[in-house]
């Protein structure tokens, strides 16, 4: 009897918020996962769940992961299981599950998110836990990365780095609306905290609030939103800054649809989809040189650049860029034009295929 053939992911669950959900949405309604017959294991539970039965849930959620993952490669004829992973705790989670799937004769591919990973591996890991690390990495037959910086980085970790290989991530077009765009509201997505450079927007808009008395600045976003809008009270901006809550699906393409500058100034990132959705709306990216931005943003030619804490430099991009409407568009088309030559799931997807394709007559 013939096994049926499939092939697992790894990875939160779809409704969770976080940039792997997100990726793992856009894969799901792409029709990549019926296409390959994708099986989900999740992990982790929801964001709603997780503190179920005294937090003890979601050890069950994840031991479940691992019987059903045993069970899957038992039962049916497992091509490849895709792990998709960030770092810390995440990260130790799923070499468990690396672990399993080699024992079970299965194969690898190692998706990194994290954009901390670097951080976590050099300063949190000991000496010990590094050769964990790489130990892991060098377990996968192909490890995804999400940008050129990280792939120079995991390709010194591995013991063959032609199995790394760089994917960047892929959002559906979202139309853009000239009717819809305000030229003087400046948007936000993603956890309002200090990895998100969230603080110092809002430093670097009070700092232009009175040159430009029509700009608004909206923040969409979980976090400590308590304690960002006391800062906004301090600042005298209560009127000026609006705190959206978590967006997603229609309500966020409304927004991208609407701002007309992305501001993104982030310490740590792997390859944003904030950035790649407002490329496709065609609002103007104002970002930092964090992790992966700079192979979706060339500074003054898709947006602007700053170095990451550089409140100054964010100050004096908003003021071009509000000051600025014929730059504003100029940026605006050329992102437009790179999203659907470089994103777009067109693009991306056929590289994932590949991938897939590699191990689809491997047993």
């Amino acid at each position: 009897m013939n096994k049926k053939v499939i092939n697992i992911t790894i990875g939160p669950d779809v409704s969770s918020s976080g940039g792997i959900s997100t990726v793992l949405n856009v894969m799901r309604d792409s029709g990549f996962f019926e296409k390959w017959q994708v099986v989900l294991l999740r992990t982790k539970p929801t964001n709603e769940n997780k503190k179920a039965f005294f937090g003890l849930f979601r050890y069950f959620v994840f031991a479940k992961a691992l019987v059903m993952l045993v069970y899957y490669h038992l039962f049916y004829k497992v091509n490849l299981v895709h792990i998709h992973t960030s770092s810390r705790w995440s990260f130790f989670r799923k070499s468990c599950v690396v672990r399993l799937t080699k024992l079970c004769g299965g194969h690898v591919v190692l998706h990194l998110h994290g954009s901390e990973f670097r951080e976590f591996y050099e300063d949190e890991c000991s000496e010990k836990k590094k050769q964990e690390v790489r130990k892991i990495f060098n377990l996968a037959d192909t490890v995804v990365v999400l940008s050129t910086q990280w792939l120079d980085w995991v390709e010194r970790i591995l013991e063959c780095p032609e199995r790394a290989v760089v994917v960047y991530n892929s959002v559906p077009e979202v139309p853009p609306s000239k009717s819809e765009r305000d030229p003087n509201l400046i948007l936000f997505l993603g956890r309002i905290g200090p990895r998100k450079g969230a603080e110092d927007l809002i430093n670097a808009f009070a700092r232009i609030s009175k040159d430009f008395p029509e700009a608004r600045l909206a923040l969409g976003g979980d976090g400590d939103i308590e304690a960002f809008k006391r800062l906004v009270s301090t600042l005298g901006l209560d009127d000026r800054i609006d705190f959206l809550g978590w967006v997603s699906g229609d309500e966020k393409s409304r927004w991208l649809r609407q701002a007309g500058i992305y501001a993104l100034p982030s310490y740590n990132e792997g390859f944003p989809m904030g950035v790649l959705e407002a490329m496709s709306a065609g609002a103007t990216v104002l970002a930092s040189r964090a992790g992966g931005i700079p192979d979706a943003i060339t500074h003054k030619k898709e947006g602007l650049l700053v170095e990451a804490g550089d409140v100054d430099g964010i100050a004096e991009c908003l003021r071009m860029l509000l000051s600025d409407e014929d730059l504003r568009s100029m940026y605006a088309a050329q992102a437009k034009n790179k999203f659907l030559n470089n994103f777009s799931p067109d693009v991306i997807f056929p590289q994932l295929d590949s991938i897939y394709a590699q191990f689809s007559d491997s047993k």
